[in-house]
């Protein structure tokens, strides 16, 4: 490479390169806290549809029903953490 030449011309150098970058990788942890959330989401309904059954039965189940709810508990804040993180991230 001359010394005329502009060093913008190098593909790591160009900003146009740079934004696509950026754009990609904000892309992929986009989709992995989608994905984080969405295993925490499903994690929550499935618990808490569990926990009604087991409240809802004949002879109620209060000591399963318990876990259940702390399970949902700890979906939760997995989620709330997921969020918080992507936050810190985007630097909100």
């Amino acid at each position: 490479m001359s010394s005329g030449q502009n060093s913008l011309t190098q593909p790591e150098e160009r900003p146009e390169s740079r934004s696509f970058g950026q754009v990609t990788t904000l892309g992929r942890m986009t989709e992995s806290i989608g994905k984080e959330l969405n295993e925490c989401l499903c994690g929550i309904v499935i618990n808490a549809s569990t926990c009604l059954r087991m409240l809802a039965a004949d002879s109620p189940n209060l000591e399963g029903a318990c876990e259940t709810a702390r399970r949902t508990i700890r979906a939760s804040n997995r989620a709330a953490e997921a969020v918080s993180r992507f936050s810190t991230l985007l630097g909100e």
